[in-house]
């Protein structure tokens, strides 16, 4: 029998991923993390909703209200482009944030899970073959045939969500 990793019982990838993309995005220390980190811990403590993120996890809803009401202009620019359209095929959704992640610096991508992970996770480098993570769960990479934006089957266990996809910048507007 294995021991417990920090993380293994609660939910909070929610929340890690949008410490580490601003991380990614401001360069910021381990203690100005430390004070967002805490920051949002409260603001879910006041709104009633640390529990229920705690041990359920956090939705496109939580996550958007943390970002507007706790993280404001740390990132100034937020997208949810795909969020009411169309699933876009995987070689479209992947030219995107290749796109997006074109070496501009400033640039993260908090991207929703699921399939093998049921998870948030943070996209610091995209190739034509993989997707490179700055991830709270110590996963490192994602590689484009085992992903998939309609369904999971066969190797293709990786289901990315568009619509649960932001686009952040540390820049005022975002082209891409």
């Amino acid at each position: 029998m294995l021991p417990f990793q920090q993380g293994a019982l609660d939910s909070l990838c929610g929340i890690y991923c949008i410490i580490n993309a601003e991380r990614i995005i401001n360069r910021v220390t381990r203690e100005e993390s430390e004070d967002l980190f805490n920051k949002i811990i409260r603001f879910l403590s006041r709104e009633r909703l640390l529990e229920e993120i705690l041990t359920r996890g956090m939705l496109l809803k939580d996550l958007t209200m943390i970002l507007d009401e706790v993280v404001g202009e740390r990132i100034p620019s937020r997208d949810l482009y795909w969020r009411n359209k169309t699933t876009p095929t995987l070689d479209k959704f992947w030219t995107s944030l290749e796109s997006f992640l074109d070496g501009t610096p400033e640039r993260a991508v908090i991207l929703g899970l699921n399939g093998v992970y049921d998870h948030w996770t943070v996209i610091k480098r995209i190739t034509s073959n993989q997707i490179d993570l700055y991830d709270s769960d110590l996963l490192k990479r994602l590689p484009r045939a085992y992903c998939t934006t309609i369904e999971t089957k066969g190797k293709r266990r990786h289901l990315l969500r568009p619509a649960q996809t932001y686009f952040l910048s540390g820049a005022k507007t975002i082209g891409y």
